[in-house]
Order: structure tokens, then C-alpha cells, then sequence
């Protein structure tokens, strides 16, 4: 190690400004020793006169040949500089590099542990974000659910309600075909009832016609046809039958006693019920309440159509 490497570090003075080892000798040898720099003492010469100090600065050119005189430059200066740098650091005589390397582990240490909590902070803001949109989520799905179900609960309601007009309407509907089906019984019963009078007509007009002027006794017939509810009218028609054969003792013409017993100018064609005599015309028939054979209450009437 050179002189100036070796004066680099003493004090912090600048390299190669460091103090001069004295000589070994007389005290003259000190005397014409170079001062110290920066010492404010006075500059002898030969001639004994004094003169004031100058300034010992030296400038950039001397400083450049100076650095220039140096093995390697400036370049090797500085890479030496930075190698003792590298190599330790010390302060008054000590080395506090392991107390530098300490503090650099507590930073990074500490700022890992910094980071570690930021990173957590975050995380956390995140997890309670992403809770808060779930929740959200959740609440508008839920509010979805029960809307649909409120809607489904009364499509239900609106769907049983249905069912049961249709069940009313089902039942209505087989009440009316069971009352159908009794009307058409009743008027099959009718329609068969009409059809033997007809026919118990037919067979007495043909009767007639056989024995030729039974006017009189087609009278006697028609007031003896008479329902059971006017038995307490007989001595009534007795007296009827025996004015009727008296007076119509000589009508002898069958397609007379067709005629209307009331008008006498249309033919019968009204069934009165329920004494069963086809005694009136349709005019007459909707005028009439008595039978005008039998005198009896005229309940229900039926028309008679002899064009079949």
C-alpha cells in the first residue's frame, strides 16, 4: 500500500493531504520539513526576510498531473476507494459494518412486514367487497324468488278457481242433460199417449161409418171418456147425453164429428188434458179452460197435426 492510500482514510482529510511522518534527526531537518497544510505558519528563504504565507491551493491542472502520476489513473484510485469501501465500515478506529448489515435487515424486514399488511388490508377490502356484491346479488335473486313465487301462488289460486267452475259448470251441464232427458221421457210418453188416442179415434170414427148415424152415440162415447177427477159430474152428463141424443138423434155425417165443438167451422185438433177429448179448433182451444164435452177444468191441451 502506497503512501497516499495509506493517508486516505485518516480523519477524513483528502487523499494525499495527510501528515508527514517527521524525519528522524536534528531539529533543522524539522524546521526545513514542508509544513502542514493549511498551518498558518511563516515561509523562510535564504535571503532571512519574511514574507506573508500564500495560498496552497493547488489548482485542476496540478491536480490532474498529480492524479495522472498514480499507477492506473484515476480509474485505479477510485476502484481502490471503492474496494475499502466494499471491504468495511469504520468509524473512530471501529468496524460497524455488522451494526449497517443489522439496520439493512431491520428495513427490509420491516418494509416486508409493511407490505405483508398492505397486501392483508387489501385482500380483506376485497373479500368485504366481494361479500357486499354476493349479499347484493343474493337480495335481488331472493326478492326475484318471492316475486315469482307470489305469482305462481296466484296463478295457482286463479287455476283452482277454474276448476272449480268447470266442476260447477260440469255439474250444471248434467243437470240439464238429466232434465232433457226427463222432458224427452215425458214427451215420448205424451207423443205415445197421443198416438192411442189417435188411433182409439180412428178406430171409433171407423166404427161409425160402419154403422152409419151414430152421431148421438159418439156424444154418449166422448161424455162417458171423461177422466176419473169428474165422476161427481156424472148426473150432470147424463142429462148433457140425453139432450144430445134428442137433438142430435138424426146427424148421421162422420166428417161432422170432426168439427170444432165450440165454432163448429174448423176442424178438432186441440187434446184437451186431462179428459183426453179432441173437441176444439186451435182458435177455440186457446179461449177455452172447460172441456165443452165433459164440462171438465182443462189443465194442459196438445195439438194435434193430421197431415202426416
Amino acid at each position: 500500500m502506497n503512501g497516499v492510500e495509506s493517508n486516505g482514510n485518516v480523519f477524513g482529510a483528502p487523499i494525499g493531504y495527510g501528515m508527514v511522518a517527521p524525519f528522524s534527526g536534528t531539529t533543522a531537518a524539522m524546521e526545513t520539513a514542508v509544513p502542514m497544510y493549511g498551518s498558518a505558519g511563516a515561509m523562510k528563504c535564504d535571503s532571512g526576510l519574511t514574507y506573508a504565507p500564500v495560498s496552497r491551493k493547488r489548482s485542476r491542472e496540478a491536480i490532474n498531473s498529480l492524479l495522472s502520476s498514480f499507477p492506473g489513473g484515476v480509474h485505479n484510485l477510485q476502484t481502490n476507494n471503492n474496494n475499502n469501501r466494499c471491504g468495511g465500515f469504520t468509524f473512530l478506529g471501529e468496524d460497524i459494518s455488522f451494526q449497517f448489515q443489522q439496520q439493512q435487515l431491520e428495513i427490509d424486514r420491516f418494509i416486508e412486514q409493511h407490505a405483508e399488511k398492505v397486501r392483508m388490508e387489501i385482500e380483506e377490502r376485497r373479500k368485504r367487497y366481494t361479500r357486499r356484491v354476493a349479499a347484493a346479488v343474493e337480495e335481488n335473486m331472493v326478492k326475484k324468488l318471492q316475486a315469482r313465487d307470489k305469482e305462481i301462488e296466484k296463478i295457482g289460486k286463479l287455476n283452482y278457481e277454474l276448476e272449480e267452475r268447470v266442476k260447477s259448470l260440469h255439474m250444471e251441464n248434467q243437470i240439464w242433460r238429466d232434465l232433457a232427458q226427463t222432458n224427452e221421457a215425458t214427451a215420448n210418453a205424451l207423443r205415445s199417449n197421443l198416438e192411442q188416442v189417435l188411433a182409439q179415434v180412428q178406430d171409433e170414427q171407423q166404427q161409425q161409418r160402419h154403422r152409419g148415424g151414430g152421431g148421438a152415440v159418439d156424444l154418449i162415447d166422448d161424455a162417458n171418456s171423461c177422466c176419473g177427477s169428474n165422476y161427481e159430474e156424472t148426473d150432470n152428463r147424463r142429462g148433457l147425453t140425453d139432450q144430445i141424443i134428442s137433438t142430435d138423434g138424426h146427424d148421421c155425417d162422420s166428417d161432422r164429428n170432426r168439427m170444432c165443438r165450440s165454432c163448429g167451422r174448423e176442424e178438432s185438433c186441440v187434446l184437451l188434458l186431462p179428459c183426453r177429448h179432441l173437441c176444439l179448433c186451435t182458435r177455440c182451444g186457446s179461449s177455452f179452460h172447460t172441456c165443452p164435452v165433459c164440462n171438465a177444468t182443462k189443465t194442459a191441451s196438445v195439438h194435434v197435426n193430421f197431415t202426416c
